[in-house]
């Protein structure tokens, strides 16, 4: 049997065609199988993460203690940093979820030195926690011998005001023995208002009068613009107290340790039987700072059945934002989460 010439060339033209499909079709399932699999370089995603009942992480001796017949939680968010294409599409059209660029997580340093510095921000804020919720049920007080102006910030309330070298020894009619005192002092002050601060400057007193500004990362909050440091800091109450935080790092649990701590060392039940979510940083002057990953928390609360989420204000229009049904209280610092639980007694 017998070819012609014009039948072989289509049955050539016919194979380069189905090899050519094949090819497409086997890039096309790689492709595919690939955006399943393969992570995108420098992209991270920001997903709900675990909520713990913050009760359950306090350990206290030395102290009575009370229960509670509610519940608080501290929020968490979660990083994937294999996002892949699926994953970026996906997370476009999920409001609890979203991409970022790895810069934005790690600011330039590696996951390595980001996790180190996320568990030393951990630990100062347990030592925060500590000392706002212990201070707060009256068990004891940090003290000090003055506290010392190392730095003020250019164009900040205290500048051409006070001075390197100051020592603050009252804030209004309250002496300052440590940092705390004049954060404290200050926080609890109104942004724009007129305080007296007393300073110690080349072996005389001086009274200042300074304006209070909204701090530009919280601005929620009043402040001065000084980097100040403790003279001879001391913290030693009888009551001993820790929390089992395991992997969670970074600092933004504070507000929550501290709230469960003073729950356990006082005797009103400050959940009143409810679940309380939350999240922020706290300073050891009671002030509440903004975290990240606000609306991550937010989802994570409402997947717990948490029925209100204590968020610092700077965070709190992102949260409402991102609630469904969960009630956001937004408060600056640790007295304005006191102020909105305890009424409920």
């Amino acid at each position: 049997m017998t070819t012609s010439p014009e039948v072989a060339a289509r049955s050539r033209v016919s194979l380069r065609k189905l090899w050519r499909a094949a090819v497409v079709g086997l890039v096309l399932g790689g492709v595919g199988f690939g955006s399943f699999l393969v992570p995108i370089p420098f992209l991270f995603e920001y997903l709900p993460g675990p909520v713990r009942d913050v009760s359950e992480l306090v350990n206290v001796s030395n102290a009575r203690t009370y229960p509670s017949k509610g519940s608080l939680f501290l929020t968490t968010v979660s990083v994937d940093t294999d996002v892949t294409l699926v994953e970026m599409l996906l997370a476009a059209v999920d409001k609890d979820k979203v991409v970022v660029l790895e810069s934005q997580v790690t600011g330039g340093s590696s996951l390595n030195q980001l996790q180190e510095a996320q568990k030393r921000e951990m630990e100062f804020s347990k030592e925060y926690a500590r000392t706002v919720a212990i201070g707060a049920a009256g068990l004891g007080r940090p003290q000090g011998d003055g506290v010392r102006v190392v730095s003020v910030q250019e164009g900040a309330p205290a500048d051409g005001v006070m001075e390197q070298g100051d020592v603050i020894i009252a804030v209004g009619t309250s002496r300052t023995a440590t940092t705390c005192d004049v954060g404290a002092a200050v926080v609890a002050s109104d942004i724009g208002e007129n305080i007296n601060v007393t300073v110690e400057r080349a072996g005389r007193k001086r009274r200042l009068i300074l304006e209070t500004a909204a701090a530009p990362g919280n601005p929620a909050t009043p402040y001065l613009g000084i980097m100040m440091e403790d003279i001879n800091y001391r913290f030693e109450p009888d009551v001993r107290a820790n929390f089992d935080t395991g992997r969670i790092a970074g600092p933004s649990a504070g507000l929550m340790l501290s709230l469960a701590l003073y729950d356990r060392l006082t005797p009103l039940d400050l959940s009143s039987g409810r679940a309380i979510a939350g999240t922020g940083t706290i300073s050891c002057d009671g002030e509440v700072g903004p975290i990240g990953g606000v609306e991550q928390k937010v989802a994570g609360a409402e997947r717990k059945g948490a029925e209100v989420f204590l968020s610092p204000a700077a965070n709190a229009g992102a949260a409402r934002s991102s609630a469904d049904r969960i009630e956001v209280v937004a408060v600056s610092s640790f007295q304005d989460a006191l102020d909105y639980l305890e009424p409920s007694q």
